[in-house]
């Protein structure tokens, strides 16, 4: 299988914004939970339990339904577009702000942790779907034993190169406070990544599954399936 230009533009592309928005949601959302609204580390604790229950099932499910409409470019692009937004939001969230909307009488900074792990799955509900559960299976669509090797390769160092962007150029604004701008930014990226890819993502030649969604999204589950594959299982 041949891999042209344009597949490497897209894989690039959505992955390294990808990455660029996991770094953000991994290691800055709990700073700015932290240092903005709540220095309890009990909120951080939720967040974080909550986001990670959220990426799991989301994957699971909506990797399963892409196999069952077997669109990745829908699940891929618009995705994205919606992750961005989701990260975008963040820029607008604080007590400040809550406060205008909730009784100043009430517990504004609990209200205001609890929109925020709220918005966090969300976020996380859109990166999983796009990422963990289309993209990469995308990816895997599109290539084959001989080339996936070097495709992964690619996609291995994509996470540093996140690192070193947000680090070089997006983190000064997060020591000046201007979270308001990182936010902007940061989501504004993934967005434009979105939409881009509405023209660029050529669609696998996924074929769709005859399966119902029960049967594909326990299909990786049963015995006969893990025999099936024992052969590319490195334990």
């Amino acid at each position: 299988m041949k891999i042209d230009k344009r597949f490497w533009v897209t894989l690039i592309l959505f992955g390294l914004f990808g990455q660029l928005a996991w770094v953000i949601e991994n290691m800055y959302f709990n700073l700015f939970l932290y240092n903005t609204i709540s220095g309890d580390p009990r909120a951080i604790a939720w967040m974080v339990a909550a986001s990670a229950v959220t990426a799991t099932l989301t994957t699971i499910f909506m990797g399963a339904l892409s196999d069952r409409v077997s669109k990745r470019k829908r699940f891929m692009s618009i995705g994205y577009i919606l992750w961005g937004l989701a990260t975008f939001s963040f820029a607008f969230i604080s007590v400040e702000n809550i406060s205008k909307i909730f009784s100043t009488t009430g517990n504004v900074v609990l209200a205001t942790v609890i929109i925020v792990i709220i918005m966090d799955c969300i976020m996380t509900f859109f990166g999983s779907m796009a990422n963990d559960g289309a993209f990469n299976a995308w990816i895997t669509d599109s290539t084959n034993v001989d080339n996936r090797g070097k495709i992964e390769g690619v996609l291995a160092i994509l996470p540093l190169m996140a690192l070193l962007i947000i680090f070089g150029g997006f983190d000064i604004m997060v020591q000046q406070d201007n979270w308001p701008l990182f936010f902007m930014i940061s989501g504004g990226l993934v967005i434009v990544g979105g939409i881009v890819g509405v023209f660029l993502i050529k669609e696998s030649n996924v074929q769709k599954s005859e399966s119902n969604y029960i049967q594909t999204l326990t299909y990786g589950l049963f015995l006969k399936t893990l025999r099936r594959i024992k052969n590319y299982i490195y334990i």
